[in-house]
This record gives C-alpha cells, structure tokens and sequence, in this order.
C-alpha cells in the first residue's frame, strides 16, 4: 500500500518503543522505524499495544489504522476495525476530541481510501463526499492536492463513468486549486493527458498536459523517461518533429539501456533528418 510509507513520514516522531520482554537485549526501535522497515505485522502489535496505553492520541490511532490495512493475513475485520478508527478520529469523537486538524484531515482521507480501495464492494459516493470535504474545508492541506487526485481518478475511471468531455472539464477546473501542491497538479495533468488521447484522440492536448507535467518533473527519474517517451511517440504521430526529437533524447539520456532505446534511436533518425531537410529547404 503506498499511502502507508508517506502517511508514517506525516506522523513520525519520537514516541517510546514497545518492546516484548524478550526483546529486552535488542536495540530499542519504534513502531514506527518497524513499518517503515516494512515489517508490518510487528509495528502493527506495538502499536496495538500504545494505542492501550494512550487510547486518545490520534497518530497513535491513525498509525494503527494504517498497519492493519497491511498486517497479514488481511483481514475484513481488521479493515473494519481500522476505518472505525479513522473515523473516530475524523469526526473528533468523544476520544479524540482534542485532535488537531492534521490528524482529522488526515484521518478523513484514509477512511477514504478504505472506501474506494479496500472494500468490496467499494462506497465511491462516500469517499467521493470525503475528498471534496477536505477540498472545501482545508484547501491548503497537504492532502488536498491527493484529495482532488483521487477526485479526478473516480471521474475518468470511476462509477458511473463520465464522457470524457464532461471527465476533463471537472478535473481541468480543479487545476487552478492545485497551484500550491506541485505533485498534484502534475497527476492531474496526467490523467487530463490519459483522457484527451484515450477518449477523444486528441493528440495535441495530450501532448500539451505531459508537458506541462513533464515541466513540473517526477520523483522517479524512470517515470520521467517515459512520459518522454509518450510525448515523443504522440508528437511523432503528429508529424511534430520538433517536439519529438527533444523527448526521444530526453527519454534516451535517462534510459540509455532500455530495451526500447534501439527503437527510439531509429525513430529519433526520421523526424530529425525530416526536419534537417526542412530547415535547408528554407534557406534562399
């Protein structure tokens, strides 16, 4: 689950370890240093065991949540159980009535994607009313940017399917909401970009969207080799051999041993030498 490494990075900090008796001679390593080493199972029980003990923290509640969505074996109840928690911790229940807003808005994302991710079958409208909560309510959250993502996902692929010119129109108006989260407005560009080409054949404005990601720039230096690629490809469909020769380069300094690179060079060849041609044959 991808959410849990980013959601520990959010609420890490230095709480005690809970170790068994056994474990007493071994370093002392937090719940938290466990789930990030991946070893869900034990963060899981300890924090099991911290949230007994300080039942009205909510990142302690939360980072339990979290864990049993990926302690093994999975488990409806252990799912159960963790959006219970989430929940109480969103809607400031009795025991967490003091949570502050980062833990809520957080909390309330979670229980959503347990709506849309975890349950079969999946509540989208319920999920769908959180995401636009928070994007009412706490628009310069961090998690805003995620929420509106999420957002855009249910519009191009959820249920009920939307045409993609009414998919587009939605998520393009959220664009300007997603100045202030970078890594958002780059997805968003993404799937803008998925829906011109795929639903309506628009190869320009797909192109234009990947750019205008592309700019903004991935993490991984393997995903932005391959929107190269895709921007590439589509431009050399449109005869734009301008465009295609920059990312076919692009796509070839980040990926110079990938298996398509042969391919890449032969089509970088054409568009280059047509554009040579055409630059001479303006020459007086």
């Amino acid at each position: 689950m991808r959410l849990l490494p980013v959601l520990l990075c959010l609420l890490c900090f230095p709480y005690p370890p809970v170790l068994r008796a056994s474990d007493a001679a071994a370093p002392a390593r937090t719940p938290w240093q466990m789930a990030l080493g991946f070893e869900y199972n034990e963060a899981s029980e300890n924090f099991d065991r911290l949230q007994a003990a300080s039942p009205a923290d909510a990142r302690i509640a939360i980072a339990c949540a979290a864990t049993l969505l990926v302690r093994q074996p999975r488990t409806a109840d252990n799912i159960r159980t963790a959006r219970s928690l989430l929940e109480a911790v969103a809607t400031r229940s009795a025991t967490f009535a003091g949570a502050p807003v980062d833990e809520t808005v957080l909390a309330a994302y979670l229980a959503a994607r347990i709506d849309q991710d975890h349950l079969e079958p999946p509540r989208l409208a319920m999920a769908r009313a959180a995401y636009e909560t928070i994007l009412r309510d706490h628009p310069g959250h961090p998690l805003a940017g995620q929420a509106a993502v999420q957002l855009s996902l249910l519009d191009a692929w959820g249920e009920p399917r939307l045409p993609a010119a009414g998919a587009i129109a939605r998520i393009a108006a959220r664009l300007p909401g997603a100045a202030p989260h970078p890594e958002a407005a780059r997805e968003l560009r993404f799937i803008l970009a998925r829906l011109e080409w795929e639903g309506r054949r628009n190869a320009h404005a797909a192109i234009t969207h990947l750019q205008a990601g592309r700019a903004i720039g991935y993490e991984s230096p393997f995903r932005n080799a391959e929107v190269d690629l895709m921007i590439g490809n589509l431009a050399r469909g449109e005869g734009d051999a301008t465009t295609a020769i920059a990312h076919y380069r692009a796509f070839l300094e980040g990926k110079r041993r990938d298996v398509r690179a042969s391919t890449v060079r032969r089509y970088l060849a054409e568009p280059e030498t047509e554009a040579i041609r055409h630059e001479v044959a303006k020459i007086p």
